[in-house]
């Protein structure tokens, strides 16, 4: 009868060392899990970001701009917003563009040349076209994720 009490004493600690085991696996498993989730969504955070930030900070440029003068033309092959702005008596251009997956801006005379290598590093966008079409510019973006989108921006009305 001593060995009987044995026995079951042992199958006690072994249930117990595997339901121990099963829980901490359980536990690896779902901290695994959240991480991953945790990451998926600081991803999607971070493109979204990137888009609303690349798309607000051209608006707000072409808004602010007192002269509502802008136009597009190319730096390098690639194409770029130009904000035109007269300060006294002198007129200068802002250039912003994309060189390298970054948005850049220079700020020049008119009529002086624009050196990428020399412009304002912004943040990370892999492209961005820009195109006039009825009293605004139509701007389309690419994120460095990849994720594609474009706006349309009414120039500043007059006064």
């Amino acid at each position: 009868m001593r060995n009987f009490g044995k026995k079951k004493h042992s199958i006690n600690i072994v249930f117990t060392l595997l339901l121990l085991g099963v829980f901490a696996l359980t536990a690896v498993f779902a901290a695994a899990m959240g991480a991953r989730v945790y990451s998926n969504s600081a991803d999607k955070m971070r493109v979204n970001f990137d888009t609303r930030t690349s798309l607000l900070y051209l608006s707000e440029k072409i808004h602010s701009n007192p002269c509502s003068g802008f136009s597009v033309r190319d730096v390098d092959g690639a194409s770029a917003l130009v904000l035109t702005e007269e300060i006294g008596g002198t007129v200068y251009e802002s250039w912003i563009f994309v060189t390298n997956d970054r948005l850049c801006e220079a700020t020049v005379m008119q009529g002086d040349a624009v050196l990428p290598g020399a412009a304002q590093q912004i943040m990370d966008l892999k492209s961005f076209e820009a195109t006039l079409k009825d009293g605004g510019v139509e701007l389309t973006i690419v994120t460095v994720a990849g994720r594609r989108d474009t706006t349309f921006i009414c120039g500043r009305a007059g006064g």
